[in-house]
């Protein structure tokens, strides 16, 4: 019975999916901060700030898919909250207005999910398979 050998080639290829794959899939990273505890967690975010470094955090959260920023009152301070979220909460805003006081506050929910997105940087797994597809098609082609 004649052996079945596996190319180089091919084991190359399936190598460099497999490694592309499990860097796609690597842990989501946001800002996460509370201006109700940190004074530097503010609505107009600052990355020259060696202090807002440290809060570029990988997501403790099973799934997180999304980085939010909330802007809104908490205990009648105006705050900013940034977090992971495994949820899409959408990009909206609503006025509030309190009786007994003598302005109007907006209250803001911010999500989002791509590259640069609240600083986060992922690799996407398409290209790595594309380029192996790619690449995988022309050593087939050359061969014939």
């Amino acid at each position: 019975m004649p052996e079945f050998r596996i190319p180089a080639s091919f084991r190359t290829y399936f190598v460099v999916l497999v490694i592309g794959g499990a860097l796609a899939v690597s842990a989501k990273y946001c800002y996460q901060c509370d201006s109700t505890l940190d004074n530097n967690c503010q609505e107009k975010w600052d990355d020259s700030l060696s202090t807002n470094e440290n809060k570029y955090q990988q997501c403790n959260l099973w799934d997180a898919k999304f980085c939010v920023k909330v802007t809104g009152l908490w205990g009648g301070v105006v705050g900013t909250h940034r977090f992971c979220s495994s949820r899409d909460m959408g990009d909206q805003c609503q006025d509030i207005w309190f009786p007994d006081h003598d302005r109007m506050y907006r209250a803001c929910v911010y999500t989002c999910s791509g590259e640069g997105c609240n600083s986060a940087s992922r690799l996407s797994s398409l290209p790595v398979v594309i380029v192996s597809a790619l690449w995988l098609l022309l050593h087939v082609w050359r061969r014939l």
